[in-house]
């Protein structure tokens, strides 16, 4: 075999060459050239084809001289199927070897199909227009396809890429991840993560099959998950300045409140309300005072919805209910690693969620002297720092401030340090209690009724005889013990009209079943131990909530919450 190899000469391999139906050209490294065979001739001269401008043509989608592969160039009317092999001496690239025949040529029907133009373009648009990279390599490895998204994400042109062998990218640097080689492997889909140039990428890669279940190419989508990752960092940190204490006691209220949802008939009311639209137009800081249940929330909102800061948060705390050890990492934050048990990313306080908003210091009175040192160092000087921090963050907030104490006899007796009661004390509206502006118990009173017809789906109407009783009643509990009573009847009465013996108090005999009697002598820490529980008693079977019995009681909500957690624990 040898002899008879070495007896062609050069006249026998350029018959061979001229005999093969599909043209062949030869081109070096300098992409001119250096052969054509009797075919190539006779297609450029029937399709008239300058093969210097075919060559800069398919230079657009691949490196003819170091790549390969196969690709389809059109030219007028005409579709020209290019192979591309490598030209090699000693393993050396000379150049490039393309194999060339036009597509519907009488000689080449058998081996190539027409392909349909319209449906290429259309592939092209979809796949050009995907924001993920899509990377298509044949079943050889050698990547024959590449979209726009894959050249901005890694920075490269298509024609660095198409042709080469996807193992030889890899090997440069441009990919990290060789999932072409695993799908060719496993020939399964493979998913693989990786970085590239800060970037998080999810690659995907699925093994593409024809009929005969023979893999005929690998399809890689390229993912850029870094913007996703950006936000959800972004959502959790936001989830965590929202715990717990936010969640519970910072309401953040959205629903304007209209003048309809506050109840005003009474001069005194009337005036009030006219008062808190005043200074809503202002900065100043308002101090509202008044009984437990008067409605002091209501006259904040209103000052809060008349303000130019409407349309910024509103937190609302409530002092008494945050423990004197939490106080300071609660209002102002922390750092990361500021103390044992902190969160990983720190915490916000509250001053910086009510940024450019309203704050609301609800129960104020309820703070402790070392509290109150804090609190009024961020007033004065509109700044906070969290604990663990090095550098102050500067707040605008309005604040409000709401006790149903006396301040200044606090003052007095040295529980609340008189610089801050002046500092919160720059417009003081005290809201009345419901005795003294009787001409609202009615009102109110039909108010609460249509809403707990709607709340408990039923029919009661307000009797003239129970508006009478009604507005002569002291409502010692204000406006919240009316809305109870209100809402106990409409549950509890058997028929639609409600009458005053209906009412689940009486104050003659609420007053005259309350006076204690002693029938012995007993130590007097266990009497008024003994009495504390029977109030505590009688008041949880009336009330819902702490606020409500420590309201009806006359003391703070700390001071029920520790009352009753002694008791629980003695009689367990």
């Amino acid at each position: 075999m040898k002899k008879q190899r070495n007896s062609l000469g050069l006249n026998d391999y350029e018959n061979i060459m001229n005999a093969i139906y599909c043209s062949i050209l030869i081109i070096d490294e300098h992409c001119h050239i250096m052969y054509a065979n009797a075919s190539a001739q006779k297609l450029a001269r029937e399709s008239h084809i300058d093969y210097t401008g075919f060559l800069a043509k398919l230079s657009r989608h691949v490196n003819v001289i170091q790549g390969q592969g196969r690709f389809t160039i059109a030219l007028g009317n005409s579709w020209i199927i290019c192979n591309i092999y490598p030209w090699l001496d000693e393993k050396k690239r000379k150049g490039s070897i393309l194999v060339l025949h036009e597509s519907g040529h009488e000689f080449c029907a058998s081996q190539e199909l027409d392909i349909s133009k319209n449906t290429l373009k259309e592939i092209e648009a979809i796949i050009e227009s995907v924001a993920d990279g899509v990377i298509v390599a044949d079943s050889e490895g050698i990547i024959i396809r590449v979209n726009e998204a894959v050249e901005k994400t890694f920075h490269v042109e298509k024609t660095t890429l198409i042709g080469k062998p996807a193992a030889e990218i890899v090997k440069n640097g441009i990919f990290k991840e060789g999932i072409v080689e695993k799908v060719l492997t496993t020939k399964k889909a493979v998913v693989v993560a990786s970085d590239y140039q800060e970037k998080q990428l999810i690659y995907t890669g699925i093994p593409n099959f024809n009929e005969l279940n023979v893999m005929t190419s690998v399809i890689v989508t390229i993912q850029d998950v870094s913007t996703i990752n950006q936000l959800q960092r972004k959502l959790e940190h936001q989830k965590i300045a929202m715990d717990d204490y936010v969640r519970e006691i910072a309401k953040m209220k959205s629903v304007d409140v209209t003048d309809t949802d506050i109840i005003a008939q009474s001069k005194k009311m009337s005036r009030i309300i006219g008062i808190a639209k005043v200074v809503s137009q202002v900065d100043s800081i308002v101090l509202i005072t008044g009984e437990s249940g008067t409605g002091k929330e209501k006259v904040v909102d209103v000052i809060y919805h008349n303000s130019n800061r409407k349309d910024k948060p509103l937190i609302k705390i409530n002092c008494g209910a945050i423990p004197d050890s939490l106080f300071e990492s609660e209002l102002f934050g922390y750092e990361h690693g500021s103390f044992t048990g902190a969160r990983k990313n720190g915490k916000i306080g509250f001053f910086e969620l009510a940024n450019t908003g309203t704050l609301l210091l609800d129960e104020v009175g309820e703070l402790s002297l070392s509290s109150q040192v804090k609190l009024l160092r961020v007033i004065q000087e509109k700044e906070v720092m969290r604990i663990g921090g090095s550098k102050t963050i500067p707040i605008d907030v309005r604040i409000i401030a709401a006790t149903n104490r006396d301040l200044w006899l606090m003052v007095q007796e040295g529980n609340f340090r008189q610089d801050l009661y002046y500092r919160l004390n720059v417009i003081n509206i005290e809201v009345p209690p419901l005795r003294e502006r009787r001409d609202d118990i009615i009102p109110l009173a039909r108010y609460f009724v249509t809403s707990f017809n709607k709340k408990h789906k039923k029919h009661k109407q307000l009797s003239l005889e129970l508006c009478h009783t009604l507005w002569n009643m002291d409502w010692p509990g204000n406006i919240r013990e009316l809305e109870n009573v209100i809402e106990t009847m409409v549950v509890l009465v058997p028929g639609n009209l409600l009458l005053p013996e209906h009412l689940p108090i009486k104050n003659d005999e609420t007053k005259q079943s309350a006076r204690i009697v002693l029938h012995g002598i007993i130590p007097l820490k266990d009497a008024i131990e003994e009495v504390e529980r029977q109030l505590l008693l009688h008041a949880g079977a009336k009330y819902k909530t702490t606020r409500e019995i420590a309201a009806a009681l006359g003391v703070n909500q700390s001071t029920i919450s520790r009352k009753l957690q002694q008791f629980h624990k003695k009689h367990q």
